[in-house]
């Protein structure tokens, strides 16, 4: 996962803990959930990019299962920032990804009907996801950055 795909994860995760950010009163809170409600309507968009990003970094880190015994942390942490990369991108995207199938008629029924009880329980987890999301993707970008 490069230092887009984590960026694209901290905005996400950012994007799934705004509730927690509405209890704050600070001034700097405040106008951390003005940006996140400013590319709140991207969020269909931006949830479709992590799915693919994510869907990439778990595959990567898959074939070089190797790679375990030389980083373990990294390998772990890249995993992790992964997963929850595709799960913030299919929570976020869904809604544009379900409206283009159906539209097209390319997948079964059955298929639709399965993802969206995946769906329902990616809505629920929405901000332990978001805080696993933020602390992963946070290291993920500085791996980038030290590199």
């Amino acid at each position: 996962m490069g230092t887009l795909g984590s960026v694209l994860l901290l905005a996400l995760s950012a994007l799934a803990c705004e509730k927690q950010l509405a209890k704050h009163r600070s001034t700097r809170v405040q106008s951390v959930r003005f940006w996140l409600q400013a590319i709140a309507p991207l969020s269909g968009f931006l949830g479709l990019g992590a799915l693919a990003s994510g869907a990439y970094a778990v595959l990567s880190m898959l074939m070089y299962i190797g790679f375990v015994r030389v980083a373990p942390v990294v390998w772990t942490g890249t995993l992790v920032a992964g997963l929850c990369s595709m799960g913030l991108g299919l929570r976020f995207g869904h809604s544009m990804a379900h409206a283009w199938l159906q539209k097209k008629r390319l997948v079964p029924g059955s298929i639709l009907r399965s993802v969206e009880r995946l769906h329902a329980r990616l809505v629920e987890s929405e901000q332990l996801m978001g805080q696993l999301g933020l602390l992963a993707g946070g290291f993920v970008l500085l791996i980038n950055l030290v590199k």
